[in-house]
Order: structure tokens, then C-alpha cells, then sequence
């Protein structure tokens, strides 16, 4: 915002294209100060005490303000100039290595007599932690291809976007993620567990309000009140389905996620082959898709679109298929624990505090709900299989049951019924007991 309020005071005097380089030297520097230095302090899931926070949101002497403001200036310009050179550097540094790694991979395919682009980027020859390495760079890629188009063709939107939109900038350009350090610092993980939870809630929310309040641009619309009462009435029966499943005994982890396949068994697979409505999940209520977005982001975008939300899931989605396809013909004991938290977390699997093992387990059990068991139902032939639909439907569980661990960040919402749950059960002779001996006290 500040970039777009300098170029109206400067455009009389600069050239575009002049602006539009220190425009993006601005943009990747002022995303890159977001970012905490290096490591956070982990702090503890549980209640904090509200004296530590009082001590830790105190101002430490000498942190921040004061300085030469000419010396302040030239340091910032200096720090874009060393960022965009850096990140510049890697960039074009990733982009040689991916080309080493398809190397490996057409070597591989043409020794097995493999063929066709799809087939190759799955055929293997290389590993995991290349694959990812490749995902990134296609990633970056697009996303520098976005970047130069709204400089030429939207420079003056461009702040704007970037303001938005901070995740559009390629990961060389963007700030690593080290977590917050605000009055109670806390790491990455915990802050996307902080996040996905009250996205879970307030998709929650946003069920149950709609349930009884239509939406407002409906209003606009005279002739499609039955519409909207039909979308009120599945809102309503959705809201049933996931009460009903959020009160079952023991469902949580595995079990959990399987019983969540068998609710949509028939939605998931089907007789016929699977709209294009069905699978771009346009059947699936926007409060849910919302939340999802909100969930795989981790954090509050402040800025959504319908089509561009649910644009986002797609693509993700997309981008865990070609995952899922790839370590199915992986070993997963071979991952090292980064990579493994990493594929958990794309998955919208647990949070914070969970072992090596654990995650191992859970992305085991993925795979065989998402891809080996599917291929099998469907080699039998006669079913079709909706990749998306089973996909999305465990990544919503996986972000409600991440929410209702007890070693998610978000302990407020966690502990706001754990009164009621750990009270103990007074009988009905006892309470009557009570009541005599009040009598007879009085």
C-alpha cells in the first residue's frame, strides 16, 4: 500500500520502468521483514499464565524506534538490493538443479521403455525429496511467470496483489517461515495448528448460521427463494451428518477418517463416470470450501474470491495427487523427519509435538485410503472413483481432528467444554442427601 501511495507522488518524475524495479525490490523486501528471525521460542499448547504474557509483551530497551532515519533508509535499500540479488541467484540455481533431476528421470524412462510425460514424472529414478524439490521449482516458476505479466501488464495493481496475495511471490523471493514472535512467541507449526483450528470453527459457524440465515446477495435475487431453501435444507442435513459424527465414540485418528469413507462410499465411488461438477466439488457447501482454503494456507487470507478459493483447493489438490502417486511407490520408512512432517502437513495431518512414527503411520494410512485402496476397487471393475471429492473429505477431518488434539495451539476453543466433560456425575440419592443436610444445617 505504501509502494502504490510513493508511485502517484513519483510517477511525474520516474519511468515506469524505473519504478518497476525498485517497485519489486520494495515488495520482496517489505515481504521478507515479515518474517521472524531465524528460530521462535516453542512455547507450551497449555494456558499460558496471564502474568507471563503482561512480561513478555513488555518492550525490550533498545528494540525498535530511535535510530538515524537517513543510516535506517539506506540500510532497507541495501537489504532489497542483497535480497533481490540472492534471490535472484537461487532462483536460476533451483532451475539447474530441476534440470538434473528430469535428467535422471528420461534416463530412467528410457532404460524401462517408458513413455509419455505424465507416466515419466511418476515412473521413479529419482527420490522423494527430489520429486518435492521438482514440485517447488514448477511451483516458483509459475508463479515469477505471474509476477513479470502484472508488472508489464497491472504495475499499478501490483501492490496491491502483493498486499493480498503474499504468497504469490516465489519461495527464493518469499520470507521463511520461523513461526511469530508476539507476546507469546510460537513456531510454525503451532501457528498454522493456531489457524487451522479457527478456521474448523468457523466453518462450524458458518454451517449453522446458514442453516438460518440466507445469504445476502439472495436477496438480490426474487425468483431463486426455493433455490436458496433447498441449499438451507442440505446446509441443515450437513450439519446433522457432522454432529452425529463429532458425538460417535472413538472417532478420532484412523478410525475416524474411515468412517468419514464409508458416510460418502457412494459419492466417492460410482457406477457412472463423475461429473465435471462433481469433481471441481461445486457440490460441496462455499462454508466448507472456505474453510479448507483457510485450513491449507494456514492462515487468514484477507481477501477471497468464490472461484479463486475454490481454484486453490483444485490446484492443491492437484499437486497431493501427483504426491500420492509418486510415494505409493516410495518407501516411506526412508523419509527423513523434515520431509515427512512436511507431507503431513500438506495433507492437513496433526499438528505439533507428533513423533516421526506417528506420522509415518498416518501418511501410510493415507495412502491406502486415497490410492491403493481405490486402484483396487477400480481394477475390479464397474466403479468409478472421485479423487478429490475422498481426498477433500480427509483433509477435512484431519483438520477437525487436529483441532480437537490436545496438543493443538489453539487451547481456548479446546478447553471451552472441558468443565462439563471432566465434571463428575452426582447421582440422584446424593443430591438428595445434600438437600436434607442443608435442612437440617438450617
Amino acid at each position: 500500500l505504501m509502494c502504490a501511495m510513493i508511485y502517484h507522488r513519483v510517477q511525474c518524475n520516474f519511468s515506469k520502468r524505473k519504478f518497476l524495479a525498485v517497485l519489486f525490490l520494495l515488495s520482496c523486501n517489505a515481504l521478507a521483514m515479515t518474517a521472524a528471525s531465524s528460530a521462535a521460542a516453542p512455547v507450551s499448547s497449555g494456558v499460558v499464565a496471564p502474568s507471563t504474557i503482561v512480561d513478555a509483551a513488555l518492550p525490550v530497551e533498545g528494540s525498535g524506534g530511535g535510530g538515524n532515519p537517513i543510516v535506517q533508509l539506506a540500510g532497507y535499500v541495501k537489504d532489497s538490493v542483497v535480497r533481490m540479488k540472492d534471490g535472484t541467484v537461487e532462483l536460476y540455481t533451483n532451475h539447474q538443479k530441476c534440470n538434473e533431476i528430469r535428467s535422471k528421470q528420461q534416463l530412467y524412462a528410457k532404460l524401462h521403455d517408458i513413455k509419455g510425460k505424465a507416466a515419466i514424472a511418476k515412473a521413479g529414478g529419482i527420490s522423494y525429496a527430489e520429486f518435492d524439490f521438482l514440485q517447488r521449482g514448477k511451483e516458483d516458476r509459475s508463479k515469477l511467470t505471474q509476477l513479470v505479466f502484472m508488472m508489464f501488464a497491472a504495475p499499478n495493481f501490483l501492490p496491491y496483489a502483493i498486499w493480498l496475495f503474499p504468497n504469490m511471490m516465489p519461495s527464493p523471493f518469499s520470507p521463511v517461515d520461523g513461526g511469530s514472535l508476539g507476546a507469546v512467541p510460537e513456531t510454525s507449526i503451532q501457528r498454522i495448528s493456531r489457524e487451522r483450528t479457527h478456521a474448523v470453527i468457523q466453518t462450524m459457524l458458518d454451517l449453522e448460521r446458514g442453516v438460518h440465515v440466507p445469504p445476502t446477495m439472495s436477496k438480490l435475487n426474487p425468483f431463486g427463494k426455493k433455490a436458496t431453501s433447498r441449499a438451507m435444507v442440505r446446509l441443515d442435513r450437513m450439519g446433522k451428518i457432522a454432529s452425529s459424527f463429532l458425538t460417535t465414540n472413538q472417532a478420532s485418528g484412523s478410525d475416524g477418517a474411515e468412517l468419514v469413507l464409508d458416510i460418502l462410499e457412494k459419492d466417492i465411488y460410482t457406477h457412472e463416470e463423475p461429473k465435471k461438477r462433481d469433481i471441481m466439488l461445486a457440490t460441496v457447501p462455499k462454508p466448507i470450501i472456505s474453510g479448507l482454503a483457510k485450513a491449507i494456507e494456514g492462515q487468514s487470507s484477507s481477501f477471497d474470491l468464490a472461484f479463486m478459493v475454490r481454484g486453490k483447493i483444485l490446484n492443491h489438490l492437484r499437486k497431493v495427487t501427483d504426491a500420492d502417486d509418486f510415494l505409493v511407490n516410495t518407501k516411506i520408512d526412508e523419509l527423513d523427519s523434515e520431509l515427512l512432517a512436511e507431507a503431513c502437513k500438506t495433507r492437513l495431518i496433526g499438528g505439533p509435538n507428533r513423533s516421526d512414527d506417528e506420522n509415518r503411520e498416518s501418511l501410510s494410512k493415507w495412502l491406502e485410503q486415497t490410492s491403493i485402496r481405490p486402484a483396487s476397487k477400480i481394477s475390479a471393475g464397474g466403479l468409478h472413483y472421485n479423487g478429490n471429492l475422498a481426498r477433500a473429505a480427509l483433509m477435512c477431518y484431519h483438520a477437525v481432528d487436529g483441532a480437537r488434539d490436545a496438543r493443538s495451539s489453539s487451547y481456548l476453543p479446546r478447553l471451552l467444554f472441558q468443565g462439563q466433560q471432566q465434571a463428575p456425575v452426582v447421582e440422584e440419592e446424593e443430591v438428595v442427601t445434600r438437600k436434607r443436610r442443608s435442612r437440617r444445617g438450617k
